[in-house]
């Protein structure tokens, strides 16, 4: 389970991070620390979270539990990006030992973010949409994808809908979201619809899922990653009018930063578009 979280580290964690102890005089993070964290976390935790501390955390014991042990440790990896997800993690951890009373002062206010590259992430259009649909093998593909781009939900999402669960009148579906939480998204089109009147649910795991999209993209050429649908979410109705607040709320992202990034991509073109839609109202 805890290797479904590598895609921002790719390598194996003992090749990512060195273990080494610094100094012996330190107070370091052993297991029986790790463990007392573990039992700590709030009820509800989502398994992919206790999977995230598990990956992230692990490799920390051993280490200083001060500024320059976070340091070192946040220097051994490999992972470039993915570092941000290892301090985040261990700022969670070291809050949590300071306000507990097993460490004197928090040594993660002294550590810096690890600074990451901004580089716009590929969002699959309405056009590769339907190149995508194209090379589908069957209609359960084809309803899939679509669920994916029309509604913006997580791959985790979409795989465990059930009919029960929409709203076609409405033109919702409620789904068991990030952190334990249900939500509503919207229900998509006539292929989803299709798919759920015969069928209680996709009948396919996260890993046939991502399978079937990689199937796709070595096929078709494009990037469709079970992410780069729901960036095309975002970005597709930010250009077509939508206030990103309205698209945070619709896709369910917790904060605005997201769709801000993704909707970097909207070039004058698209913006003086929406301006002409709108105005023309006027």
């Amino acid at each position: 389970m805890i290797s479904s979280l590598r895609g921002r580290c790719p390598k194996p964690l003992d090749e990512c991070a060195t273990h080494v102890t610094g100094d012996k005089s330190s107070q370091k993070f052993t297991k029986v620390l790790f463990d007392k964290f573990l039992e700590s976390r709030p009820q509800g935790i989502s398994q992919r979270t206790v999977e995230s501390y598990h990956y992230t955390l692990t490799g920390f014991i051993g280490y200083p539990l001060t500024a320059e042990g976070i340091t070192q440790y946040l220097n051994s990896l490999s992972c470039h990006n993915g570092k941000l997800k290892f301090y985040s993690c261990l700022r969670a951890l070291c809050n949590w030992l300071y306000q507990n009373g097993h460490i004197p002062d928090n040594p993660i206010s002294k550590v810096s973010p690890p600074k990451t590259q901004k580089k716009l992430l590929p969002a699959v259009s309405k056009e590769q949409l339907e190149v995508l649909l194209k090379h589908c093998h069957c209609e359960r593909d084809k309803a899939l994808i679509s669920l994916l781009w029309y509604s913006g939900m997580r791959l985790s999402e979409a795989i465990n809908v059930r009919a029960r669960d929409f709203n076609w009148q409405e033109g919702t579906v409620i789904v068991l979201g990030k952190g334990n939480r249900y939500r509503k998204c919207l229900a998509g089109n006539g292929l989803i619809n299709k798919w759920f009147a015969e069928h209680d649910s996709f009948e396919l795991n996260k890993g046939g899922a991502q399978t079937m999209l990689k199937r796709l993209k070595a096929q078709s050429g494009l990037q469709c990653n079970a992410h780069s649908f729901r960036r095309g979410f975002c970005v597709h109705n930010v250009k077509i009018g939508l206030s990103t607040r309205v698209v945070q709320t619709l896709g369910g992202w917790e904060n605005i930063t997201m769709v801000e990034r993704y909707s970097k991509s909207l070039t004058f073109d698209d913006a003086l578009g929406v301006y002409r839609m709108v105005n023309s109202h006027g």
